[in-house]
């Protein structure tokens, strides 16, 4: 049909000559007309309102003049003649089973979707890092969020490190001025400093928790809590281990000697140390932990969390401190029976109690929790638990040697030490009383005796010693002390005196070997007899 209207010309009806283009367009011009309504009939009139001529310039060709224009015969408004109406930014169109396509919707951008244009098709998603605003017609940034230095939560965790701290470096300055007196060299002041030192660690190691995470500090927070608290823990465990293998051997060997030795118990808190060490390196080489950015928590909140590398690793961290705690507390309840200036079993007991209750408590606190409030947790278990250290073991000795001084000499702690060596050769004496008199009655014998000494002992068959303690130590500068002990029924009175060396020494060597203990027996028809104890 093109081929024919190129060639194709005629006259029609009303004269006029018509004619194509090569194209197949008209050639012609169009006047442009306007249906109006007559005023005073209503009749159509027809008004020509612009004209197309096909001969003029590009551009040139359509005139419309706008303001003859009349819609609907008498309006100048433009009917609106879609379906629907237009759909605002942050909508799309959706479509309407059943209509044509003219006919729509306008259904809202969903989160994380937006659209800046009119009658969009569909929304655009936003880029990682960025979520629609409330109108979805943009993106904005996304909320970041971390444990920070200026929030509350961040502020109050810091304050407490830092009264961690100072809490801790004032007993070590305690400690380091009253380092000569007897309560400090008790409990063996060189692996105080050192248990002072890793509690100085402990606090410190709390604070590369707060803050934006980044890889060096999240690959440095783990191992240096887990090192300091080993090193803390270990201090502990060779301090009551030495003290007890002291009171329990009974004759000092050369063995026992360089055990109890100041380079060994350094040499056992390095070797239990350097098994955490290792298991930090073998973890920092494998897996190392390192700054994440966590988009799945939450859609608006980007979560920067330090991703562990390794959860086993953490857990094996975590698992060996406990061991070691563990057989701290082992050690501590063994020595629950040390004389008193030696014996710190309740104290570590506690302590050991409180560390176990916060790190089983941490588990699952860890496993449930996620974001900032992750760090938080730990930050709180390595702050309960070394307050707990700090409190239980250190803060009684501070408060006897500022406040009661007069606890803090040698004869309370000769006392207390002269007490137990008593206590323990009474006990192993009256036990071989006892097995001499039960062989004698099988035999029809009268009841066996021991060597004579300055010690005397009346006493039933029961064989309860506990420990004894000094009754009255606000008389401590009278160089002596008397010591009541209960033997079931009985009553057993110790008396020990002790001089200066320089003031009277014949009479301090008499006064070691006099000890007298009297016990009588509540039950009648028990055999009395005598067992004389030596004191060493």
């Amino acid at each position: 049909v093109l081929k024919h209207l190129r060639h194709l010309n005629f006259t029609n009806n009303m004269g006029e000559q018509v004619d194509f283009d090569e194209f197949g367009d008209l050639v012609g011009n169009y006047s442009i007309i306007n249906w109006h309504l007559s005023p005073e009939d209503g009749s159509v009139v027809f008004e020509e309102v612009g004209h197309y001529n096909v001969y003029a310039k590009k551009g040139e060709r359509l005139f419309i003049n706008e303001n003859k224009i009349l819609w609907g015969g008498f309006s100048k408004e433009v009917p609106f003649s879609n379906c629907s109406r237009d759909c605002l930014p942050g909508t799309r169109k959706g479509i309407i089973e059943g209509e044509p396509t003219c006919c729509f919707e306008c259904v809202d951008c969903p989160d994380g979707e937006y659209s800046d244009e009119t009658d969009a098709s569909a929304c655009d998603k936003c880029p990682e890092d960025y979520w629609s605003n409330e109108n979805h017609t943009s993106c904005i940034p996304k909320q970041i969020e971390f444990l920070a230095w200026t929030e509350p939560f961040g502020i109050a965790l810091t304050l407490f490190a830092v009264l961690g701290i100072f809490l801790t470096s004032f007993v070590l300055g305690v400690f380091t001025k009253f380092r000569n007196t007897p309560i400090v060299k008790a409990t063996n002041r060189e692996l105080s400093y050192l248990l002072l030192f890793s509690l100085l660690c402990c606090f410190s190691s709390s604070l590369f928790f707060i803050g934006e995470p980044q890889n060096w500090t999240c690959r440095l927070r783990q191992p240096a809590f887990g090192i300091s608290f080993v090193l803390c823990i270990s201090c502990i465990l060779v301090k009551t281990n030495r003290v007890l293998l002291v009171f329990e051997a009974k004759i000092p060997t050369s063995l026992h000697r360089k055990w109890w030795g100041l380079n060994l118990q350094f040499l056992l808190v390095f070797l239990c140390t350097f098994v955490q060490i290792v298991i930090c390196v073998i973890w920092l080489y494998t897996a190392p932990p390192s700054s994440y950015r966590n988009h799945e928590l939450e859609d608006e909140i980007i979560f920067i969390t330090c991703h562990e590398g390794s959860l086993m690793a953490l857990g094996f961290l975590i698992g060996y401190t406990c061991l070691l705690a563990a057989i701290c507390f082992f050690f501590a309840f063994k020595s629950r029976k040390l004389p008193e200036n030696f014996n710190e079993a309740k104290f570590i007991t506690f302590s050991m109690l409180i560390f176990f209750i916060v790190w089983i408590s941490f588990i699952p606190a860890y496993a449930s929790t996620y974001g900032k409030f992750v760090s938080a947790v730990e930050v709180i278990a390595i702050l309960a638990a070394s307050f707990g250290l700090l409190a239980c073991i250190f803060f009684n000795k501070v408060y006897i040697i500022l406040f009661k001084p007069s606890r803090n000499t040698i004869e309370e702690v000769r006392c207390s030490t002269a007490a137990h060596a008593f206590k323990v050769a009474a006990r192993a004496t009256l036990r071989r009383s006892n097995v001499s008199r039960k062989r004698s009655n099988s035999l029809g014998g009268s009841t066996g005796s021991t060597p004579s000494s300055s010690i005397s002992s009346k006493s039933n068959h029961e064989d309860p010693f506990p420990l004894p303690a000094c009754a009255e130590r606000q008389r401590q500068q009278q160089r002596g002390c008397k010591q009541k002990v209960s033997f079931g029924s009985g009553t057993v009175t110790l008396s020990l005196s002790f001089e200066e060396p320089q003031k009277n020494a014949m009479a301090n060597r008499n006064a070691k070997r006099r000890n007298s203990l009297e016990a009588q027996n509540s039950d009648d028809s028990l055999m009395r007899h005598r067992a004389l104890l030596p004191l060493q």
